[in-house]
């Protein structure tokens, strides 16, 4: 049965909430009259000065994990914790049979309804694909143990809520992480790959990557020669004039960490109505450059650990306002 009500989950910490709010205030503001979001946020304990802020973007429900239910699970500093949580999704929302996940470092342009209401059957989870399983000139790593032709990727999920508890998916993915942590380099992603026996594909406009939408001609992206050995030229092309989630992956400082002239006024325009704005980010003065430069030169000298976090944490780059 079709329904207008649609779940969707979030995860992030104090340090992405403002792309978080982005995110969500254009998963907002593009949607449909007839559509209404619950939207969900996976966290392990935000500032309450941070939940306040979002709070005023819309209704949210926040759902605070344990902090050690992945504390053998590799991470790295660009894939912390976070980045499991949305192995949880289906146990910790039992009310639901299907459940959108999305990243934060995302811009919604449409609404999620049609895709919500793909017919999942015995697929596991729907996702974008990524490339070809055994692409050997692609981005991802390539286990001989997916057997799968494409490998799929997380960062937008429909997510078959109901049929991952009934085969206990929870205790799959543990035993995964388990099994392949040395291996593992880009944590979620594999594991769900290496771990589902089935994953439908969503079109390429449901995760349209910044270097494809930010580039005039798609061909110079550095993920076109991946991606052409699973798209069609036209249909990257028709994914990039009508996106439906532009993606900020692979693209290095992250978009609304670049200084004023780097952003793009579409994105600018979100950043400007979020309550996490800071006009120093943009527009630092002397006394800025100054701070932050004496922050940087004591976080290098100083001897205690949790010290040189405190100070790191004061930079402006970092500063909740």
């Amino acid at each position: 049965m079709k329904t207008n009500k649609l779940p969707i989950v979030f995860a992030f910490d104090d340090n992405y909430a403002l792309p978080a709010s982005i995110a969500i205030a254009s998963l907002i503001e593009n949607k449909l009259p007839s559509t209404q979001y619950e939207i969900i946020i996976f966290h392990d304990g935000l500032k309450k000065k941070v939940k306040k802020l979002m709070e005023s973007i819309c209704p949210i429900r926040w759902i605070k994990l344990e902090k050690n239910i992945f504390k053998n699970a590799p991470i790295t500093s660009s894939w912390p914790k976070s980045v499991y949580y949305r192995l949880l999704i289906a146990d910790l929302l039992p009310e639901y049979d299907k459940i959108i996940w999305s990243d934060v470092d995302v811009l919604f342009c449409n609404d999620l309804s049609n895709i919500y209401n793909m017919e999942l059957n015995d697929a596991d989870w729907a996702g974008v694909i990524a490339e070809r399983a055994d692409d050997k000139n692609g981005i991802h790593s390539h286990f001989p143990e997916n057997k799968k032709e494409f490998i799929y990727m997380s960062g937008f999920m429909v997510v078959n809520a109901k049929q991952w508890r009934n085969k206990k998916m929870f205790q799959r993915f543990m035993y995964t992480i388990d099994k392949y942590k040395e291996s593992l380099r880009m944590f979620d992603l594999e594991v769900l790959n290496l771990s589902c026996d089935k994953i439908a594909p969503v079109p390429f406009e449901y995760c349209v990557l910044e270097n494809i939408y930010a580039n005039e001609d798609i061909t110079k992206a550095k993920e076109y020669p991946w991606l052409k050995n699973v798209y069609a030229h036209k249909i990257l092309e028709k994914a990039k004039k009508n996106p439906v989630i532009i993606h900020y992956a692979g693209k290095n400082p992250k978009i609304w960490l670049r200084s004023y002239d780097d952003i793009p006024q579409y994105y600018w325009h979100y950043i400007e109505q979020s309550p996490f704005y800071n006009p120093e980010l943009y527009h630092p003065n002397w006394f800025t450059y100054i701070k932050n430069f004496i922050l940087w030169i004591l976080i290098k000298i100083c001897p205690v650990k949790k010290w040189r976090k405190r100070l790191k944490n004061n930079l402006i780059y970092k500063k909740i306002k």
